[in-house]
């Protein structure tokens, strides 16, 4: 995108959206399901984010981190239930033999958990991580309830099954939660994991954790979808104002555009044949001086009417607050590595001084990204008690020859810049430095 492309468009409330994760997941609750506290991400507008949707977005962001940190507490406490009923059972986890065995088990039941809830081991966005967890946490919990007949060997399973549904996407989820079922099918049918009964109840289980998981994912997906929606309205809502406003400003504007610009452009005309007469019947100098000085005063007001429409039809006319956006295209859009820095309390301008001036970092900026493209760039405005200065200055940051010597332009940028400058009543000076290039403009304000 062009430095001085026009804004980007409002948004629309029917926006199209994309499905997309990242962030930690969190095991909670006595069912030790995953919970993940950056759900928020699952759902972006593919278009281009007003400031009012980013926000937006912020907040529900931080909304779910908040709810991920309150259950990292509950889920150390089930991984503790698990502990602690393992060491109650028989045979107890030990040094030797089958209690080694259950030892190694419970470990690795507990490790993967472990890893997600301290956020060593995000599991959102990340399918392959998420298949690899939920195999790792079936198998050991399958193992530990061989092992030791009667433990919470149903919690691992319904951690796999609510983590399927709440990450993965819904088929392969579901693929995952029958292979689970059918692992608990062929322990119950081999008399390994506590009999029928506990079959049941881990099938049971296991099925109300999924329907858990398909409700919450949902309700997380549809909150920021109508934060986005929201959000896309008040957009509508404002550019639809703002087209309103617009429209009327543009008839304003042919109006004054009509009247008064045209009657000064024909008093200018007046007053050429005027001093021309005044030449022709050798009139004082004090007639052709103030012939003169009327003429200045209507090209002064004919440059102010042309101003005002420009105001009116809402023809941004460029100054210093836009400075930090400018900046910001240039680092975001053209990769340019450029800081911005201004030192002194903010003044208002004129609106000559400002156009002089941001159009002046935009050349220099525009120059570095042509010749100097690798060089860190630092743009410095400077609020002087009786001058403003700005000094855009470029550093090379490897080897590489001196920027005089790569500029082969025609110079017609320079000279643009110098003549806004001096035409606002500044100077400008451009020339090498040491490792790179430097802008330096001073207007007096």
């Amino acid at each position: 995108m062009a430095p001085s492309g026009p804004p980007l468009a409002p948004h629309s409330a029917l926006a199209r959206f994309r499905v997309r994760g990242s962030g930690p997941g969190f095991a909670i609750g006595g069912a030790a399901c995953i919970y993940s506290s950056e759900v928020t991400d699952t759902l972006q507008p593919t278009g281009p984010v007003s400031p009012r949707l980013a926000v937006a977005l912020a907040r529900a962001r931080e909304r779910r981190e908040g709810r991920g940190r309150r259950m990292q507490p509950v889920l150390w406490g089930v991984m503790a239930a698990i502990a602690v009923q393992s060491l109650h059972a028989s045979p107890a986890p030990g040094v030797r033999g089958r209690h080694l065995a259950v030892t190694l088990v419970l470990v690795g039941c507990l490790l993967p958990m472990a890893a997600v809830a301290s956020n060593r081991w995000p599991l959102t966005g990340r399918p392959a991580r998420c298949l690899v967890f939920c195999v790792l946490v079936d198998g050991f919990g399958f193992a530990l309830g061989i092992l030791q007949p009667g433990s919470m060997s149903t919690l691992p399973p319904s951690v796999v099954v609510l983590t399927a549904f709440l990450i993965l996407e819904r088929r392969a989820a579901t693929v995952l939660a029958v292979v689970v079922m059918g692992c608990l099918t062929g322990a119950a049918a081999a008399g390994l994991d506590g009999g029928t009964d506990n079959f049941l109840h881990q099938v049971l289980f296991g099925v109300i954790l999924a329907v858990v998981g398909i409700v919450v994912r949902q309700s997380i997906i549809n909150e920021v979808a109508v934060t986005v929606l929201l959000a896309q309205l008040e957009d509508a809502r404002e550019a639809e104002t703002e087209a309103a406003a617009l429209a009327e400003r543009t008839r304003i504007a042919q109006d004054l555009h009509d009247v008064l610009a045209h009657t000064l452009s024909g008093l200018a005309v007046q007053l050429q044949a005027a001093r021309r007469m005044a030449r022709r019947d050798q009139a004082s100098g004090d007639l052709r001086g103030l012939l003169d000085r009327a003429g200045e005063l209507v090209k002064e007001g004919v440059a102010d009417a042309r101003r005002a429409v420009r105001a009116l039809r809402g023809e941004r006319v460029p100054s210093l607050e836009r400075l930090p956006e400018l900046v910001e295209r240039y680092r975001v859009d053209l990769e340019l590595d450029v800081t911005l820095s201004v030192i002194g309390p903010h003044r208002e301008l004129r609106p000559d001084v400002g156009e002089a001036l941001y159009r002046g970092v935009q050349e220099a900026l525009t120059n570095t990204v042509r010749y100097a493209r690798d060089a860190q760039a630092t743009v410095t405005l400077v609020y002087e008690p009786r001058a403003t200065v700005l000094t855009v200055e470029d550093r090379r940051t490897g080897p590489g020859p001196a920027r005089s010597a790569l500029v082969e332009g025609s110079g017609l940028g320079l000279t643009g810049m110098r003549e806004r400058v001096t035409g606002a009543g500044g100077t400008l000076h451009a020339g090498p430095t040491a490792d790179g290039w430097e802008v330096r403009m001073e207007i007096p304000a």
